[in-house]
Order: structure tokens, then sequence, then C-alpha cells
């Protein structure tokens, strides 16, 4: 019997990395294309001596005939956060989730640590294993891409996802070598690397075994790396090495996080805040907060404290500060339990919402547990719209503004003192929760054909048929289609066999040129290799004018810096690297990618795009893709005759040039 597994992504990238994943747990050597792959959902046979798969790719959530995210949000705090994959199992017609998965190469460091906390704890509340695979022992680069120091997130982000974990189900961080990590980093967080763990916690959920063991290792490889962060750390500005094992102790014997800090290490605490428009209560609120609290594993998160002992003095101040608050929420206020607040600013001057602190609360309430009262206190400049939707139907507010979502969510009360609300606002869950909330069917199956064709599908093709093509050399340097993050571009040195990497690739380089979505280094067509630059969008009119200069350039300043890692062709395992390569070893061609809806839009792209190469796709109303390639030099046709000589791998997918 086959196995069908689906994996839905936020692109083509994430389903290719969790694929790798899912191979390499299962000891998969080998697999191929499969015929039944279409355009929009490349599928792949693989085998191992025991088992037969089928693996199906989903790239782009939201527009197929069923939303497979409905599966994670099964409670009425579940937040609309999508993972970056979600690997489900065909059963009876039937898709079971088994893991979901959030991938992040960014700099785990600030708001950026716990801006994903949302996706864990939604998730978390399904009963869906979920792991967070980030990177250690990455650098900051400065504007030269000179190294900077190195980031790291706050002990208390991987600290939450235990607590959270012992509360519902497997929310765990899996912290794997940055590709630029060096040799003094290496060895620091030697003992925290948790690839092993991450392959065997894979293997057992795709088999459907238990995995107590590996999760408990990869618990004390999590604690290794927090108590590695507290003895660097200054002064009282986390917990020591030794409290941060009791409060795991704690935990792992289900007591109270909150209970355990206020009565063994409370840390000094204070909020500042340095926004125009901050009013003057909001700063009075602050002072207050600051007089009676004690910091949550920190003195400097955004997050604390009143213990109980102080929360009479607290109340007392807080209410004659906001006299107008009601009198239900003055009954929750003065309960003899110890508060926790979060703090959110929440929106940035213009009023939009600033993203990384719609994972704040819920980063807050995995942190302290189910049962902790949580007060959310914003104070930001939102716009003056948003204060009548929230006197008047907050439900509503949250289903419609992912940050208000978020707060409502995992909050047990909110005040908002902010400069753009003629009022002081206060709110208890009872009226913001949204009590009608009813699961929608699960019983669900996703059929490979979207609903709504668009750039998805675009980098979908184009990854598929550079990298599956037979009778073609190419190496596929960077793919980054929406939601992709930019993570590095790469080269291959044939000679050395060398793959050479540059990480933290600025969007816009000093000569304003621009990153290309797709990087493709094709050989054997000339005596030097081809670093093939392409930018793809859903339509003609999303395509910049003279794109093609400016992908070009792109690279050629990206060859002027050195690179930052490098590896065997092939090895798996990253180090770091100021190797210095030569524009003069490669030759430059540049390509637009985008959906001709209609029959002015190549006239539109032909006109504007100034690139060697301009790939038109064509779709037809039985989901059959036909790309014409047009050409404008002669790299540009030594590109196009090779790529339509070649064996193509999808059936329902035809090149013509024109």
């Amino acid at each position: 019997m086959i196995r069908k597994l689906n994996i839905h992504g936020d692109n083509i990238v994430e389903c290719e990395r969790a694929f790798k994943l899912c191979k390499k747990a299962l000891g998969i050597k080998t697999s191929s294309i499969a015929k039944e792959s279409t355009v929009f959902c490349p599928a792949y046979n693989a085998s191992t001596e025991i088992d037969d798969y089928f693996f199906t790719f989903f790239p782009g959530y939201g527009r197929w005939n069923k939303d497979i995210l409905s599966l994670l949000h099964t409670e009425k705090d579940s937040l609309r956060e999508a993972p970056d994959v979600l690997i489900t199992e065909i059963e009876k017609e039937i898709e079971k989730p088994l893991l979901a998965i959030e991938y992040c190469g960014a700099l785990p460091a600030g708001n950026q640590a716990w801006q994903r906390s949302g996706r864990g704890y939604s998730t978390g509340k399904s009963k869906v294993p979920y792991l967070y695979i980030a990177e250690l022992g990455g650098y900051e680069l400065d504007s030269n891409r000179n190294r900077k120091a190195a980031r790291t997130p706050n002990p208390a982000i991987p600290f939450s996802y235990i607590t959270y974990t012992k509360e519902y189900s497997t929310v765990l961080p899996i912290y794997e070598k940055s590709p630029g990590c060096d040799e003094k980093s290496e060895r620091l967080y030697q003992d925290v690397f948790s690839e092993e763990q991450l392959l065997v916690i894979v293997e057992c959920i795709l088999l459907g075994k238990e995995y107590t063991e590996a999760e408990k290792e990869l618990e004390n490889k999590i604690i290794k790396f927090i108590q590695i962060k507290a003895a660097t750390s200054r002064g009282t500005v986390t917990l020591s090495e030794e409290q941060w094992k009791q409060a795991y102790n704690v935990i792992c014997n289900n007591e109270s996080l909150i209970t355990f800090l206020c009565k063994n290490n409370p840390v000094n605490w204070k909020k500042t805040a340095y926004i125009e428009g901050l009013t003057e209560t909001a700063q009075k609120f602050m002072d207050i907060a600051s007089k009676y609290a004690i910091g949550i594993t920190s003195s400097k998160l955004p997050m604390c404290i009143i213990p109980n002992s102080n929360k009479g003095k607290f109340v007392e101040e807080v209410n004659t500060l906001y006299p107008s608050l009601t009198d239900t929420f003055k009954k929750w206020l003065s309960k003899k339990d110890n508060l926790v607040i979060a703090w959110i600013m929440g929106f940035k001057p213009r009023g939009d919402d600033a993203r990384p602190d719609r994972g704040l609360v819920p980063f807050t309430r995995m942190l302290t547990g189910k049962n902790a009262d949580i007060l959310t206190f914003v104070y930001g400049p939102a716009p003056a719209a948003t204060w009548k939707l929230f006197e008047d139907n907050p439900v509503k507010l949250g289903t419609t503004n992912g940050l208000w979502e978020a707060i409502f969510s995992a909050s047990d009360a909110v005040l908002v003192d902010s400069a753009t609300s003629k009022k002081k606002l206060n709110i208890l869950k009872a009226e913001f929760q949204n009590n009608n909330f009813r699961p929608v069917d699960t019983n669900i199956s996703v059929l490979p054909t979207p609903t709504k064709i668009g750039e998805n599908d675009v980098d979908t093709i184009l990854h598929t048929l550079l990298t599956q093509t037979k009778g073609i050399e190419v190496f596929e340097g960077m793919c980054n289609p929406p939601g992709g993050d930019w993570s590095g571009i790469s080269v291959l040195n044939k000679k050395n066999k060398i793959e050479y990497r540059w990480l933290s690739l600025p969007r816009v380089s000093q000569t304003e040129a621009k990153r290309p979505d797709h990087v493709f280094q094709i050989f054997g067509l000339s005596d030097k290799p081809i670093l093939f630059s392409v930018e793809s969008k859903e339509g003609a009119r999303e395509l910049e004018t003279g794109i093609g200069e400016r992908l070009n350039r792109y690279l050629y300043d990206l060859l002027k810096t050195s690179v930052n890692a490098e590896r065997k062709e092939t090895s798996e395992n990253w180090n770091y690297s100021d190797f210095q390569l030569s524009k003069d070893d490669f030759l430059f061609a540049s390509a637009a990618a985008y959906i001709c809806f209609r029959d002015s839009d190549f006239d539109l792209v032909e006109n504007k795009v100034d690139c060697d190469v301009i790939f038109s796709y064509y779709f037809d109303e039985n989901g059959i893709c036909t790309i014409k390639i047009s050409i404008y030099s002669e790299l540009g046709k030594k590109i196009a005759e090779a790529i339509c000589n070649a064996e193509c791998p999808l059936e329902n997918l035809s090149l013509v040039i024109v």
C-alpha cells in the first residue's frame, strides 16, 4: 500500500524543505517526480525498504477548494497565523494533520524572536505537533556586509515553548547551525544543535511512534542554550543558570512559573517607551507598574508581573489614574491573584500594525500558562476608526485585524490609553471573546488545482522546470516565491566542488539594484557558467521598467563582497567563509516571468523589462500551461533553446520559443 502525504506550504520552497526533511527522517535515498504531477502541485514517488510514499506539494495557502488551515483552527482562541508547512496524510480520502513546521532563517533576536509565537500558540491548541526550526550562530551584517555582533533570542522565548508544551502538545524550537556560524559559535552551541532529535521526532510522527525520549533530549538542549545565554547576561537582565534550571523543574512538576518567580526570583523591571504621542496618563501607568512589578524572567521584555503582595497598592493608584474604569473591570483588576501585564505599542506612527507585536501576547501566554491573568495595555497610535469598532463590536475587530485577534485571543482584559483615542478604554474577555465560533468541517480533502492562479504558480513551475529537467545542467542558487525569506544566494564552483553562499541579503543594493526572485547557474552553454536571474510576478503590470539590468547589477554588487559561508557540494554542513569570487568568472543573463492574462500584456512587458528572456505563461481551462519564451540576446537564445530541448518534467506543461 502506498502512503499518501500532502505537504501544504507558504510556497514551493517551504514544501521542498519539508520534503527533504521527511526523506532524511524516513531514510528515503531516492525519489522521482510523479506523472500525476500538475503544474500547480508537483508530486513525487519515494520508497523506503518498508513503505512506498506519494508526496504532493500544495504551494500557497488559501487558494484551493478547501482551507487546510481549518484543521489547525479548532478552538475559539485560534489565530489565523499559518505555519510555513502543514504535513497531512490521506486516509479514506480525508486529510489527517500530522505535523506543522515553521522555518526561521532570520536572525532570532529582538522582537523578531517572538514575532512568530502566535503560530506556535495557535497550532498547539489544535494538538498538532509544531516544530519551530531556527538557526544559531548567525551574525548581523552592516551596510558594507561586514559582520557585527552575533544575534540570539532572549532565553524566555525558547522557554515559553517548553512551558506551552507541558500544557498542550509538542510545540518546541529546534536550533540548527547557521550557515554563517564560525568556529567559536559552533563550539559554544555544540550541545544545543538538535538535528538528531529533529530527525527522530519527525520520523516518529510520520510513523505514528512515541518520541518521549527524543522530546526530553530536545528540552535538555533548550535548557542548555538558556543557561549559556544566562551565563553571558549582565547583572539581573535574566535569571541565573541555576534559577533557569529550577524554573524548568517547577513546570515539569506542573507548578506555576509565575508563583515561582514571585516567591524566589524577583527580577528588577522598568517600563520605558520613546514613541511620539505617548499620553501623560500612559506614562504614569508605566511608572506605577514599574514601582510594583517584577520581570518575567527578564528585566528587558515588555511584560511583567504585579505580585499579589503588591496588588492592593497597584490597584489603588490605577483606579485613581483612570477613574472611568468600569465596575466590572475594577472588580477583575482587584482579584487577589498575581497579575501579568503585556505592553503593546502595536502601531507605527502612521497607524499601521507593528507586525512583531502580533506575537507578544501569545508569547506571554505561552510563557506564563493558561491560568495566568493577563492584562494587555495598548498605548500605540492606532487609527482613530479602530476605537469606535473596539467599543461597538470588539469581536468584529478581532476577526478583521491580525494584531487585535492576537491580543484578544491571549488576553483576559485590555486597557487602552492611546493618543488617537479620546477615551481610556477598558474591556474584559467576556466582551471580546467570539462565543459564536464554530469549527469548520475537518473532514476535508484538497484538490491539486487552485481556485485562483497567481504568482505562486509562476514560481512553482519555473522552479520545477529548471531543477527537475533532464538534459540541462542547472544549479539553483536562490528561489524566492511569495512569503520567502531571502535567506541567501549560492553559486557553485564546479572545479573544487564547493558551494559558496551570501547571507542576510539586502532588498536593494547600494546601486539601487533589485534582488532577484530566482537565481539559476547554468553550465555547459558557454566557457563560463551563466548566472541567470529572474524577476517573477503574477501579472504584466507588476513588472518594473528596466528590471533586467537591475537584476544583473545586484549580482555584480554582491560579487564585490566576500561570501559568508561555504560547503562541499556533497555535504550538508556549512562553514564560515570570507572567500572572494569574481564577476569575471561568470556570464550574466536576466529574465522576466509573468502570467499573460490578456493580449496586450505581452506588448507591455516586452517594451519595459529590458531582459534577455521573457517567460509568458498561458493557462487553459483544463489547467494546462504553455510558456512562450521570447529571446532578446544571443545568450538568451542559448538558454531558451537549452530549456526547450531538454526533457520537460511536467506532462501538462509545454514550452515554445516565439
